[in-house]
């Protein structure tokens, strides 16, 4: 098994150890994040790789192994991520560089 899924299955036990412990808010979260990513005029695919930018802007790097995952799910291209990916480095630097990075590997590993 790659890091990247070591690192995934980990981040899906810590979220519904989470989920267990508090359902009526994690199922309010749960509704909010399935809305955000409906397929629309934006596809789900689309909108999961936006949520991998701005993961990568913020430094997150479970938010980063999730919503890769996720997008590639729905059909995302390693294009498609890398274009997304340098509108992140563009707005955040070096740091946004780094979990960039970060999120390449993840797609290439998941």
């Amino acid at each position: 098994m790659s890091d990247a899924k070591q690192k995934l299955a980990a981040n899906n036990k810590r979220l519904m150890a989470l989920f267990k412990a508090d359902q009526k808010s994690m199922m309010a979260f749960k509704s909010l994040s399935d809305a955000a990513v409906r397929e629309g005029a934006v596809s789900t695919a689309m909108k999961e790789l936006i949520a991998v930018a701005v993961a990568a802007a913020r430094g997150c790097d479970d938010c980063i192994i999730y919503h890769v995952e996720e997008a590639k799910k729905h059909g995302a291209t390693r294009d498609t991520l890398i274009e997304v990916v340098a509108v992140a480095v563009e707005m955040s630097g070096g740091p946004g560089a780094v979990y960039a990075a970060k999120a390449l590997d993840a797609y290439d590993n998941l």
